[in-house]
């Protein structure tokens, strides 16, 4: 079976909104083991929606469809299936009263406009949708199937998870399932990881691996095809394993974890508090263990004013006012050294302190985002007594060299 996405909206084009529709899509697709061959973006012109359906249509036996199901005039998702498939529209009575009943479940007033959307092109089977106004619609045409869900990510999720995934998985009698694992490394260069995993990457054929970087973590995507997930796992653990063996120490977490949740969690099964004295980073610590609900963060100091005595004396110095301030247990400062091009970090705890020197790692936000991830990976490693193999070991002098 040959699926392809098809995201329809002028806003997407104009990147007035972040596409995470697709994202979604694209990840459930993999783990139901359904083929993506491709995705595409065409804006509300009812021209140019038509040319790309026919595209698809000569490509794939399956178009999932986002956005286009509103009430509005650009709102022209079913209009346009209509005419390709040459199913003209209908009327029905049923999809309104159902609008009529969610809307007046909502407490709102039904419009005119919302009328059109009790339409279908003939034969279509409509999709309830318990989260909005806008019924998907399932059209099982000789040509193929075309899947149209709306495009707000509220509605098009669970419709795309609870009706359509077991439908396409009904129909065409779907034998297994694609899953993936993610690891995550942090303060280690791309380039770093592919020399110490990339025999593997070559060699393995089922579970797949993959790598993609960013300024958070390198992610190393293990990916598997089984009957089903326990049996993918039983063949990622493998990998997996062999994967930790060549990056001792390194893995900081898997899927959804962040740098922020695993140092939070450290901390707090010592029973110990963090407080922050930052300079150039400006906050962006902070902000990530607030925005992480850390429990174990009491509050910070941000002061991007330069200090005398050296980046050293500067980041000792702030670790122990922050820590201070807030009566916590541990306290963690930072300060630059502009004239070697590095930062400082220095971490008080009741086990001692600890005075490391970081490369600095780019300028503006994104320099930010990097050295705040590289500081709280130091930490991370300095709780869990972990020591660099020897191809890291400059790791510890200068966090990762600007070449990766």
């Amino acid at each position: 079976m040959q699926c392809e996405l098809v995201m329809i909206g002028t806003e997407l084009l104009l990147g007035q909104i972040v596409d995470t529709n697709a994202v979604f899509m694209a990840q459930t697709l993999a783990e139901n083991g359904i083929s993506l061959q491709r995705k595409t973006t065409v804006g509300d012109n009812p021209a140019r929606i038509r040319d790309v359906l026919e595209s698809a249509l000569q490509r794939s036996g399956v178009i999932l469809i986002s956005g286009g199901l509103g009430p509005t005039e650009d709102d022209i998702t079913r209009e346009c299936v209509a005419e390709v498939l040459g199913r003209p529209l209908e009327y029905r009575a049923e999809l309104y009263d159902d609008l009529v009943a969610r809307f007046a479940h909502l407490r709102l007033n039904i419009t005119e406009n919302n009328r059109k959307q009790a339409n279908a092109p003939r034969g279509a089977t409509a999709i309830d949708n318990p989260n909005g106004t806008a019924p998907g619609l399932i059209v099982d045409d000789e040509r193929g199937i075309v899947i149209c869900m709306p495009g707000v990510p509220s509605e098009l999720k669970p419709m795309l998870t609870d009706r359509v995934i077991p439908y396409l998985r009904q129909r065409f009698d779907l034998p297994g399932v694609i899953h993936s694992r993610v690891l995550k490394v942090c303060g280690v260069g791309e380039s770093r990881v592919d020399t110490a995993i990339g025999d593997l990457i070559v060699s393995q054929s089922n579970p797949t691996i993959g790598l993609l970087a960013s300024p958070e973590a390198v992610r190393i995507r293990i990916t598997a095809r089984a009957k089903d997930v326990e049996k993918a796992n039983t063949l990622i653990d493998e990998v997996d394993a062999r994967v930790r063996e060549r990056l001792p120490g390194l893995i900081m977490g898997t899927n959804d974890a962040t740098i922020e949740t695993v140092v939070d969690a450290l901390l707090r099964e010592r029973g110990w508090t963090l407080a922050l004295g930052e300079s150039h980073t400006g906050g962006i610590i902070a902000q990530r263990l607030t925005a992480a609900h850390a429990q174990s963060f009491l509050g910070a100091l941000v002061d991007p004013a330069a200090h005398d005595g050296g980046p050293a004396a500067a980041a000792r110095d702030a670790a122990q006012e922050a820590r201070e301030r807030y009566g916590a247990d541990c306290g963690l400062g930072l300060a630059p050294d502009d004239e070697a091009n590095c930062s400082a970090v220095h971490f008080v705890s009741p086990d001692g302190n600890e005075t490391w020197q970081l490369g600095r790692l780019g300028s503006g936000h994104r320099g930010q985002v990097r050295t705040a991830t590289v500081t709280l990976e130091r930490i991370r490693r300095h709780l869990c007594g972990v020591q660099p193999p020897p191809e890291f070991r400059t790791w510890q002098r200068d966090a990762e060299d600007k070449r990766d």
